[in-house]
């Protein structure tokens, strides 16, 4: 029940962090928004994974609160679907390979970063 807890409250922390992206980030017809959350969350997952291997606290309260909650709300893969099949539908083709290409290559990228950068500071 307390893992549960801490994913509820995380996750409503993350999803309100990603509303708040999406009202402060314009959305054109790119999905700059969710490309945004999305690559925020995947640099933060990095960083808080690493902190958590480092110290030994993986299956912690803050993996569950942190990674699967806060991270898990704040990034949206359902929306990054929808809206390539809207640019798909709306025949966007470019946009839609761009997006997919962007947000996957981008978000491993910053992933390993948020990673790398936690150990470098940790090590």
């Amino acid at each position: 029940m307390r893992e549960f807890l801490l994913v509820f409250i995380g996750g409503g922390i993350g999803s309100a962090f990603r509303f708040l992206l999406y009202r402060l980030i314009p959305q054109g017809s790119f999905p700059y928004s969710t490309l945004t959350v999305n690559m925020v969350g995947s640099f933060l997952i990095g960083m808080v994974i690493g902190y958590l291997i480092s110290n030994n606290m993986l299956k912690s309260d803050y993996y569950y609160f942190l990674v699967v909650g806060i991270c898990g709300g704040l990034t949206t893969f359902s929306a990054f679907s929808y809206e390539n099949i809207y640019l798909i539908r709306s025949n966007d083709i470019l946009n839609s390979i761009l997006y997919v290409l962007i947000s996957v290559s981008f978000c491993l990228i910053l992933t390993y970063a948020g990673f790398t950068i936690i150990n470098k500071i940790l090590n």
